[in-house]
C-alpha cells in the first residue's frame, strides 16, 4: 500500500500493527510507526494504543511507556494495553502503580483492566494486592468476574504454593470453572511437588477431556519428578492408545526482514553447524558461570548426560545462538515461541543475559498469543498479512521438546 503511495488510513495502520503484536515482529511495527510519524498525522487514540500494545508483545516495554507517555489523550484501551504490557514483562510493581495513577484519573477499569493488574500481581507472586484487587472487582465497581480473573487469581495463589487457597477460589466460583483452571492448579501441583493431589487432579482432566495433551505431559511431569517412571510409560501409553499428540515444538526469530523457523533438534539450517557451535561456546560460558541444567523437564527414564543433551537442543536456544551470528553485537534477541519455555530454558536465558550482557526476550504460548500460532500454515499467513518474507518449512509431526529428535526444515 505505501509503496504503491496509497495513504493508509488509521484501521490500516490498527491491523498491521495489530499483525505485528501478535506474530512479535518488531522490525514491521517499527515500519508502520514510521509510516505514521513521516505522514504528519497527528497519533489518535486508536493508533497510540495500538503502538503501545506492539511495542509491549515485541519486548520494547519501555518504547511502548515512552509512546504511551507521549499520548496527549488516552482512552481506556490505551491505559489496558500499557498495564498488560508491565504485567507481561514481569513488572507487577509497575503495572500496579499505573492502575492506581488510572484510578486515581477517574477512570472506570475493565475486566481486560483487571485481568491485567492481576496478571501483573501474579508475575511478581504480589498476593495481597492481588486479594485485594479480586475483591474491588466485585465489591467497588460491581463487575462480574469472568474466568480470566479467576484464571489469574489461582496462577496467583498457585505460583506462591497456596494452592488449597487457589482450590476452594475455584469451587466457590459463580459460574462453571473452566479446565484450564485444573490445568493451572495442575502445573502448581508439579511445580511444588504435590504428587497425590496432582495425580487426582491429572486423572480428572484427563477423564475430561481426553484429547488434551497438555494433561498428559503435566501428569508425566508430575510423576517424572518423583521418579515413578513405570507411572510415566502407563500415561505416555494412555496418551498413545487414544491417538493424543503433544504438539511440536517450534520457535520463531526475526532477523534482517526474514522470520526463521527452528524446531527441536533442528539440523537442516543452513548454517546449522555455526549454530551448533556457538550454542557450544555458550553453553561452555554459562558453565564457567555456575550455570546446572535443569534436566527435571524430560519425562524419559534416561541417563543424566543424554538428559543434558536433550534440553540442550530445544528450539529456542537455538534460536538464541543463531541471533548471536546474524544480529548486531549486544542487540536484543526477540524470539516467539508456540510452547511453553521450560524451566531450565528459562535459566538459560537469564543466565544468557547476565554472562553476555544481552537482552533475550521469549514469549511463549502461556502468554496466550503464541498459542494461536499452532499450525505452519496459520503462521505462514499471519506473517504474510505482516508483509514479512517466508522462509519455507516441511513441517514433521511428532516432534516434542525434551527428544533430539530431528524435524525436517527447508529454508529459502
Amino acid at each position: 500500500m505505501v509503496e504503491q503511495g496509497v495513504r493508509p488510513n488509521q484501521a490500516a495502520l490498527v491491523t498491521a500493527l495489530s499483525a505485528a503484536a501478535r506474530l512479535g515482529l518488531l522490525e514491521h511495527g517499527k515500519f508502520v510507526h514510521n509510516v505514521v510519524q513521516r505522514s504528519g498525522m497527528p497519533v489518535c487514540m486508536n493508533v497510540g494504543a495500538a503502538l503501545v500494545d506492539m511495542y509491549a508483545k515485541c519486548g520494547c516495554v519501555a518504547v511502548a511507556r515512552e509512546v504511551f507517555d507521549g499520548m496527549r489523550r488516552r482512552d481506556v484501551f490505551a491505559w489496558n494495553a500499557m498495564i498488560c504490557g508491565l504485567a507481561a514483562h514481569g513488572l507487577g510493581r509497575d503495572a500496579v502503580e499505573l492502575f492506581e495513577r488510572f484510578i486515581s484519573e477517574g477512570l472506570s477499569p475493565t475486566n481486560v483492566t483487571f485481568v491485567g493488574v492481576l496478571n501483573g500481581c501474579s508475575r511478581s507472586g504480589l498476593v495481597a494486592e492481588g486479594r485485594r484487587y479480586f475483591k474491588l472487582i466485585v465489591e467497588k465497581y460491581r463487575i462480574e468476574p469472568e474466568m480470566e480473573h479467576y484464571g489469574c487469581m489461582v496462577d496467583l495463589l498457585g505460583r506462591a504454593g497456596l494452592v488449597p487457597e487457589a482450590i476452594e477460589l475455584i469451587e466457590g466460583m459463580h459460574i462453571a470453572p473452566d479446565p484450564v483452571l485444573w490445568g493451572t492448579i495442575l502445573s502448581s501441583c508439579k511445580t511444588h511437588g504435590l504428587v497425590d493431589l496432582g495425580v487426582s487432579v491429572g486423572n480428572k482432566l484427563i477423564e475430561l477431556d481426553p484429547t488434551h495433551s497438555g494433561y498428559y505431559v503435566l501428569l508425566s511431569g508430575i510423576y517424572a519428578k518423583a521418579n515413578k517412571w513405570d507411572e510415566v510409560r502407563e500415561v505416555r501409553k494412555l496418551m498413545s492408545s487414544r491417538g493424543t499428540n503433544k504438539s511440536a515444538g517450534w520457535s520463531l526469530m526475526e532477523a534482517h526482514g526474514k522470520v526463521h523457523k527452528f524446531l527441536v533438534g533442528d539440523t537442516y539450517h543452513k548454517d546449522s553447524v555455526q549454530i551448533y557451535d556457538t550454542l557450544d561456546m555458550i553453553n561452555k560460558r554459562l558453565t564457567e558461570a555456575g550455570y546446572v541444567p535443569d534436566v527435571s523437564s524430560v519425562l524419559h527414564d534416561i541417563g543424566e548426560e543424554e538428559k543434558v543433551h536433550a534440553v540442550k537442543v530445544h528450539s529456542e536456544r537455538l534460536a538464541i545462538a543463531y541471533g548471536f551470528i546474524v544480529l548486531e553485537a549486544g542487540s536484543p534477541i526477540r524470539i516467539v515461541k508456540n510452547l511453553r519455555v521450560c524451566g531450565d530454558c528459562h535459566e538459560f536465558s537469564k543466565m544468557v543475559t547476565m554472562v553476555f550482557q544481552r537482552e533475550i526476550i521469549v514469549r511463549d504460548g502461556i502468554a496466550g498469543n503464541a498459542d494461536e500460532l499452532t499450525g505452519v500454515k496459520q503462521v505462514q499467513r499471519r506473517i504474510r498479512e505482516a508483509g514479512c518474507e517466508v522462509l519455507r518449512v516441511d513441517h514433521a509431526g511428532g516432534m516434542e521438546e525434551g527428544h533430539a529428535k530431528h524435524g525436517r526444515a527447508d529454508w529459502g
